[in-house]
């Protein structure tokens, strides 16, 4: 255990963290702080809050492999995830976390500080979204410590975090699952334009003429993570082409179900949002000619 000043806590063990929790009331969790270093009244600060950082927690660090899935501890980089996932991954995770800042920032961001930003969503928990991954959390603010493992969109509901004080994000497991057509769109900047940006992660698998399989997660950076159930209920099964009068009346279906079950999306990201998935209904008909851009 390190104390750096009468603020900053470093703890070396899973354990330690544990003790150091249970003995400061008032703490934040200090990872890689490219979120924490913008937010005004947290760091430095002057209240009696003390700095736990988790820089020295090998435990965080580890990324073990089998053959269903990889977990990936939750202070390992976004550079280093996008490292290990071109021997592991598909485009769609690779697409995002390349999408994802610049290199330079990437080699601070951590895989656990991107899922657990207050009031903001960024383009990693979607995407781990439509992976079907979960998160291992760990309670430490009981006398033993309590480990739950829950599906990364059980983490948010709408624009709110629901991590508990005192819970941490150990490990991201994501599961190694096949899909031969996947697509990320990240339209508008979720930092400078957050009310304008929509972020879609779609994956599918093209059966001959057939569509299943079929996920969509989208991120609207302050209104949170939408899992849709019309479009795999619309698309499953569906033989391909997709002529262009039934993508138009599927989009709508999607913008009715984001008026139905979210708050504080815009008429701008519905519109948006209304395009992409047409684009992407286009791009699984072969006779029509892909659609990349969106402005």
């Amino acid at each position: 255990m390190y104390y750096r000043n009468n603020k900053l806590i470093i703890p070396e063990t899973i354990n330690e963290l544990h003790q150091t929790v249970l003995k400061n009331p008032h703490y934040v969790f200090f990872a890689g702080g490219t979120y924490l270093m913008k937010r005004h009244s947290l760091y430095p600060s002057t209240s009696s809050q003390k700095i736990i950082s988790l820089e020295m927690i090998k435990d965080l660090f580890e990324v073990t492999r089998n053959l269903k899935h990889v977990e990936v501890g939750s202070m390992v980089t976004t550079n280093k995830l996008l490292e290990i996932g071109t021997l592991a991954f598909n485009n769609l995770l690779l697409d995002t976390l390349s999408n994802t800042a610049t290199h330079i920032v990437r080699n601070q961001i951590t895989i656990g500080g991107a899922l657990a930003t207050n009031n903001i969503r960024f383009s990693l928990p979607g995407t781990l979204s439509c992976m079907d991954a979960s998160v291992e959390l760990i309670d430490l603010s009981k006398t033993k410590i309590i480990s739950k493992i829950i599906p990364i969109e059980k983490l948010y509901k709408n624009d709110e975090l629901l991590l508990e004080e005192g819970t941490l994000i150990k490990k991201i497991i994501i599961p190694l699952k096949t899909y031969n057509f996947e697509r990320f769109y990240c339209v508008g900047d979720p930092i400078k334009d957050p009310t304008s940006t929509v972020i879609f992660a779609f994956r599918a698998n093209i059966n001959q003429t057939l569509l299943n399989n079929i996920k969509l997660s989208i991120t609207f950076p302050t209104a949170g993570i939408h899992i849709s159930t019309v479009i795999p209920s619309e698309l499953d099964g569906v033989q391909i082409p997709i002529i262009p009068k039934n993508a138009i009346s599927i989009s709508k279906k999607l913008v009715i179900e984001l008026e139905k079950n979210m708050t504080g999306v815009t008429p701008l990201q519905k519109e948006r949002a209304k395009r992409i998935i047409q684009s992407i209904l286009y791009q699984i008909t072969p006779s029509k000619k892909f659609i990349d851009k969106i402005e």
